[in-house]
């Protein structure tokens, strides 16, 4: 059975999802995020951000111009803090942007470790999906769920909160697998294709 951690696991699906382009700055709880995206080929593009508002926003605009999903990422702390203003930005627009935060390592939480911080809590009412990833055998599920939730229904933003300890266990490489629809806007079409209406009403003239 083959295995990869936890970092390389999110790059996977980022890139099963069609990710091209991923805004972010580097903090100390993202270090094994930012080591599997150097390490592996997966041809998608880290642009380096001066803060994380500057990245939510990016993915933002990004998701406009392409009608593709936008990413951006940020460590744990003031970071999340930063990110949140562009995927509420995105959200109350209709727009698909996932917002991925570390966060310090499970086995800390309630020690008071430095950037500890509700993450949850904090994005809950200001996005449409919202989870912490507490095992690495869910962030397959878990992204699948997030990119379904930004791209069906009414878009929107979606949160996952990346614990820095979880980005280091193994996770099944069978699991790793996308629903491509899921990586535009909207997945599902709300009217039927133009050439298709056409079609019909052609073979109803006919009849």
């Amino acid at each position: 059975m083959e295995h990869m951690n936890g970092a390389e696991a999110m790059v996977r699906m980022l890139q099963h999802n069609g990710v091209k382009h991923i805004f972010g700055l580097c903090g100390d709880t993202t270090l094994p995020l930012y080591d599997a995206l150097y390490r592996l080929d997966h041809g998608m593009q880290h642009i380096l951000t001066r803060d994380e508002r500057s990245a939510a926003y990016m993915a933002d605009a990004y998701a406009r111009v392409t009608g593709k999903v936008g990413v951006c990422e940020g460590p744990s702390g003031g970071g999340a803090t930063y990110l949140l203003p562009g995927l509420v930005e995105a959200n109350e627009s209709s727009i698909p942007v996932l917002g991925i935060t570390s966060d310090v390592a499970v086995g800390s939480r309630g020690k008071y470790p430095l950037t500890e911080l509700d993450q949850e809590a904090l994005y809950r009412p200001l996005t449409k999906w919202n989870r912490t990833i507490d095992r690495a055998d869910q962030i397959p599920g878990m992204v699948r769920a997030a990119f379904r939730a930004m791209t069906t229904g009414k878009p929107g933003s979606a949160h996952l909160c990346f614990p820095y300890d979880v980005m280091k266990q193994e996770v099944d490489a069978s699991d790793v697998w996308a629903q491509p629809e899921h990586g535009s806007f909207p997945a599902m079409r709300f009217a039927p294709d133009p050439a298709d209406v056409a079609r019909a009403a052609q073979r109803l003239v006919a009849a």
